[in-house]
């Protein structure tokens, strides 16, 4: 997770391993629970939190090509910072990869009395990116830019470790000459149910 604060500076919290799929609800309980705990610096001009949903075992893992898939939920107090540019991984030899958008959905705030909007703003868009899971393999950071006003925000660093929970997958490179739809819309459907037609 990451959060702007006065346009800045950032503050980061721990990641936090899940069992349970990722939907709507999912987020909107961890950002009502984060705009309680933040309330005090409102109000934050953005925040992002992110999610990343891995293949089950290495069969998944080739059936998706070595990708996983990365959902990015973004907050502005600014309609005009969203939906965001770009993300991007930072590695530590100097190399930028691209993240490719596959699903995107914008979403207003109801009520702008909530605290979540008081704190974060009214407006948020959930993109979901494939990922290779070999970046997550890697020393490096995880940016966003928003629309305007903000680039280069980090909301992840990455030590190069291999997490205990995804140490099994394969550091192979995704082939771009295999097509994936359907394993990739399975997936889905199964790790972020709220994001499906």
């Amino acid at each position: 997770m990451a959060i702007s604060v006065l346009g800045q500076s950032t503050i980061n919290s721990e990641s936090k391993w899940r069992r349970q799929p990722v939907d709507n609800a999912t987020m909107n309980q961890r950002a009502v629970e984060l705009a309680e705990q933040y309330k005090q610096y409102a109000p934050i001009p953005r925040i992002a939190l992110y999610d990343i949903g891995y293949p089950k075992d290495k069969a998944e893992f080739d059936e998706l090509n070595g990708y996983a898939i990365l959902l990015i939920a973004a907050w502005s107090q600014s309609p005009n910072e969203l939906p965001l540019k770009r993300a991007y991984m930072t590695l530590s030899d100097g190399k930028t990869v691209e993240l490719k958008g596959i699903k995107q959905i914008s979403v207003k705030e109801e009520s702008a009395a909530s605290q979540v909007a008081k704190t974060f703003g009214q407006y948020r868009t959930d993109t979901l990116y494939l990922f290779p899971v070999f970046l997550r393999f890697q020393a490096g950071n995880l940016l966003i830019d928003f629309s305007q006003n903000r680039i280069g925000m980090k909301v992840a660093s990455f030590d190069g470790n291999k997490p205990e929970g995804i140490g099994f997958l394969p550091e192979t490179k995704p082939n771009p000459a295999k097509s994936i739809e359907k394993a990739l819309q399975a997936f889905i459907k199964r790790e972020y149910p709220g994001y499906v037609e």
